[in-house]
C-alpha cells in the first residue's frame, strides 16, 4: 500500500466542562502548581503535629470526569487544607475577692492524750503579781521643807513643782486681786450697789442670784479664808436664809420695826471691782446678839477674851460677858496687798451697812466683827472711831 493511500488521523476537539467551585477539583495546571508547593512545604518536616480528626473529610472525593485529551492522566493527589494548630488551654480566672474565700486551716489535734483528773487535787496557786519598783522622786536633805510666804502668808514646798505653781497663782491673786473676764464684769455691774470713780463699783451677791455669780463669790472667799486662816463655810449654809430677831431683842435701836422678823439672806458677799480684778471683798452675816469690846485698862475678872484668829497676826480682845442686840455681823473682810490703805475696806463696810436690809440703813452700834485679826482690829477701831465700845461675836 502506498503512502498516499494512508489517511491522516482525525483530531477531534471537545469543549472543556466547567468545574464548580466546591464540588470539582481545580484545573490541571493549577493543581500541579499547588501540588508542587505543598510538596515543598511538607517534605522537609518530619515531626509535624497530628492532623485534627475533625477536619478530615468523611466522604470520598468524586471521580474525576473524563477529559478527552491526548495527555496522560496525572497521578498527583488532590490538595488538602492546611493543618490547624491546637488552640491553647483556657486559663482559669482568679476571683476578685479571693481573700474572703480562704479556707481556714484546721487546727492540729493535740498529740498528748487526755488524762483523767481528780476533783480532790487542788490547782497550784497563782504566783503573786510583781510589785513595781519604787523610785524616790524627792530627796530629803534635812533642810527647810516648808516655807511661808511673807507677802501672801501661804505655806508651800519650793521643791515641789505643783506646790510652787499653786503658790504663784495664789500669790498673784492675793497681791493683785482675783482676775475677772470682761463679760463677767458686765454681769456683776447689774448687781451694782455703789459706783466710784474710774469705773470702780461694788456688787452684792446673795442667795437669789445666779449660780455663776455665787460660784465666783465662793472663789474669792477661798482666797480670803486662806489669807485670814478662817474656816471655809459650806455652800449650803452660805447661800441660805434666816429669820430676823424680834423687836424686843433689838430694843429701841431698830429703825424700822416692820422689817424685824422677816426672812432675809443669812449671808451676802460684797465684791469691790476695779478694772477686771476683784481687789476687795466683804462677807456680811445676819446676827442677833454680840458682846461689847472693853478697854484693856477696864478689864476685870468678869471679862472674857476672844481667841485670836491667827496667833501670828492678831492680838487678844477683851469683851464683856453680857450679850447685847446686834443686826449685822462682818464675817470676813479682805483687801489685796497692792490696794490697801486706799479706803476700800471702809467703803465695803458702809455699803454692807446700807444695803444688807432692804430700805434700811443699820446703825454702826448694831454692827459687830467676828474674831478680828490684828489688822481687822485696827480697821474696826478706825471705822468706829474708838478703841472700845464696839461689838464682837463668835461664829
Amino acid at each position: 500500500m502506498s503512502s498516499s493511500n494512508l489517511r491522516k488521523p482525525y483530531i477531534t476537539y471537545s469543549r472543556q466542562k466547567k468545574h464548580s467551585l466546591h464540588d470539582e477539583e481545580p484545573p490541571t495546571k493549577r493543581r500541579r502548581v499547588e501540588g508542587t508547593i505543598e510538596t515543598r512545604k511538607t517534605s522537609p518536616l518530619s515531626s509535624s503535629p497530628a492532623r485534627d480528626p475533625a477536619v478530615l473529610l468523611t466522604s470520598s472525593p468524586k471521580e474525576e470526569p473524563a477529559v478527552f485529551s491526548d495527555e496522560p492522566p496525572r497521578s498527583t493527589p488532590p490538595s488538602s487544607p492546611p493543618r490547624r494548630q491546637p488552640s491553647p488551654l483556657p486559663q482559669t480566672r482568679r476571683p476578685v475577692f479571693s481573700l474572703f474565700k480562704r479556707i481556714p486551716k484546721p487546727e492540729p489535734l493535740p498529740t498528748n492524750a487526755l488524762s483523767e483528773r481528780s476533783h480532790n487535787v487542788q490547782s497550784p496557786p497563782k504566783p503573786p503579781p510583781k510589785r513595781k519598783r519604787l523610785v524616790q522622786m524627792q530627796l530629803d536633805l534635812v533642810g527647810e521643807l516648808r516655807k511661808a510666804c511673807k507677802v501672801c502668808g501661804m505655806e508651800y514646798i519650793p521643791s515641789n513643782a505643783e506646790d510652787a505653781a499653786l503658790h504663784r497663782k495664789f500669790h498673784a491673786m492675793n497681791v493683785g486681786g482675783v482676775d475677772l473676764t470682761k463679760a463677767f464684769v458686765e454681769r456683776l455691774r447689774r448687781n451694782q450697789v455703789w459706783a466710784g470713780g474710774g469705773g470702780t463699783f461694788i456688787a452684792a451677791i446673795g442667795k437669789r442670784d445666779t449660780l455663776a455669780l455665787r460660784n465666783k463669790a465662793s472663789e474669792v472667799l477661798k482666797v480670803v479664808n486662806t489669807e485670814l486662816g478662817a474656816v471655809t463655810i459650806p455652800d449650803g449654809e452660805l447661800w441660805s436664809q434666816t429669820r430676823g430677831p424680834t423687836p424686843e431683842a433689838q430694843g429701841d435701836k431698830a429703825q424700822a420695826g416692820k422689817h424685824t422678823g422677816s426672812t432675809s439672806d443669812r449671808f451676802k458677799a460684797y465684791l469691790y471691782v476695779q478694772g477686771q480684778k476683784c481687789v476687795g471683798a466683804c462677807l456680811a452675816e445676819r446676827i442677833r446678839v454680840a458682846c461689847p469690846v472693853l478697854d484693856q485698862d477696864d478689864a476685870s475678872d468678869g471679862v472674857a477674851r476672844v481667841p485670836p484668829a491667827d496667833d501670828a497676826q492678831s492680838s487678844s480682845i477683851s469683851i464683856g460677858t453680857v450679850p447685847e442686840p446686834a443686826m449685822l455681823g462682818i464675817s470676813r473682810i479682805w483687801t489685796s496687798n497692792l490696794h490697801r490703805k486706799q479706803g476700800i475696806a471702809s467703803r465695803l463696810l458702809e455699803t454692807a451697812r446700807s444695803d444688807f436690809l432692804y430700805g434700811m440703813t443699820i446703825d454702826k452700834s448694831m454692827v459687830a466683827f467676828s474674831q478680828p485679826t490684828d489688822s481687822g482690829g485696827r480697821l474696826a477701831r478706825k471705822w468706829f472711831g474708838r478703841r472700845a465700845g464696839w461689838h464682837v461675836y463668835v461664829d
